[in-house]
């Protein structure tokens, strides 16, 4: 019962200190003024956090900008750079071609020069 009459005097002075700060903004020139600062610095804040947010957007924006460029210039560096490793190697396979090549055809040559001296060599016995 104690509690019950505790929790009924503590509503009852919420409720008469709502009533006068309602009183005391609606009622009285001050209270008046006083809450059409209040809107007015609600109104100030409301319009300075869009106008960060549009800055913001507009800087995140250009961030994005910013990084696609940079992932483009990456993307093509790596192109040439891949290009690059694919013809160097291209060069050095041909370059081993090459040498093999003339490996074989001067060991034909001398396999030739080896025959045709076994044939000269067999005619004079």
């Amino acid at each position: 019962m104690e509690k019950n009459k505790n929790g009924l005097v503590a509503f009852a002075l919420l409720g008469l200190a709502a009533g006068t700060a309602a009183y005391y903004l609606l009622g009285t020139e001050d209270g008046k003024r006083q809450l059409d600062r209040a809107n007015e610095g609600v109104k100030s804040l409301t319009k300075s956090i869009k106008e960060l947010s549009k800055k913001e957007a507009k800087r995140a924006a250009k961030l994005a900008k910013s990084a696609k460029a940079d992932l483009e210039n990456l993307k093509d560096k790596a192109k040439e750079a891949g290009k690059h490793a694919l013809d160097s190697a291209s060069d050095k396979a041909q370059q081993w071609a090459s040498k093999a090549s003339e490996a074989a055809n001067t060991a034909s040559n001398k396999a030739d020069d080896v025959i045709a001296e076994a044939k000269s060599e067999i005619n004079k016995a």
